[in-house]
């Protein structure tokens, strides 16, 4: 009995193992576990205070809390997910909304900017599955985080900084990569802020960026 139990121990062992390692390939986008300024989308009042900008059928699909301005306040990232219809199909749909929310003095939130290209729909991921992979929230600064494909995995960071004397943000950095799993070749692109130009977060357009493929 003692040796049949070690063994049914190992072998569930050996299995969680497996299931592990199959989620993680799986998704090779998945947010890192160690981002500490994502966060999911809340729950109870605080999720109602959301709800308000998400007008039109939108949903809130997650909110991210931090410093959007770097002026020390509890700002937030939103992202929307429009209203969803049963005609779409893989690789096609409406994109998400990511909307900026400012808090002012007296603690109430505010629409501040907005883009409709950044995040794809939930089904142009390819086999990899959802594209909206995380976002997250610096001091005056905040990247997102896209990615899918199937043989060929793409990924997608964009990062925007707040310019305060013209009071909205402006892309600072965009790495775009490209990874064959079968040949482990991999190609990337790192633009700065001089490559992109000044470009407001809501004027933001990725289909205008050099595009990166394998040869």
């Amino acid at each position: 009995m003692k040796i049949q139990s070690t063994l049914r121990l190992l072998l569930l062992t050996g299995f969680g193992i497996v299931t592990t390692v199959s989620a993680q390939s799986a998704n090779p986008y998945a947010r890192p576990q160690s981002t500490p300024n994502v966060s999911t989308p809340a729950k109870g009042n605080a999720m109602n205070d959301l709800t308000a900008f998400a007008t039109g059928g939108a949903k809130v699909f997650e909110s991210v809390r931090g410093d959007l301005t770097g002026e020390g306040r509890s700002d937030v990232l939103l992202v929307l997910d429009p209203p969803q219809t049963s005609t779409e199909k893989l690789g096609q749909g409406p994109s998400r909304h990511v909307v900026l929310l400012l808090r002012d003095e007296a603690g109430q939130l505010h629409r501040a900017s907005a883009n409709i290209l950044i995040v794809p729909c939930s089904l142009c991921g390819g086999v990899a599955g959802d594209p909206y992979a995380y976002s997250r929230i610096g001091k005056g600064q905040f990247t997102i985080v896209i990615g899918g494909g199937s043989r060929e995995r793409w990924t997608d960071e964009y990062t925007f900084t707040y310019v305060g004397a013209k009071k909205d943000w402006f892309i600072s950095s965009a790495v775009r990569k490209v990874f064959d799993t079968d040949t482990d070749k991999e190609k990337h692109v790192d633009l700065t802020a001089k490559e992109l130009g000044t470009v407001s977060f809501a004027d933001f357009d990725p289909g205008k960026l050099p595009e990166v493929a394998l040869p």
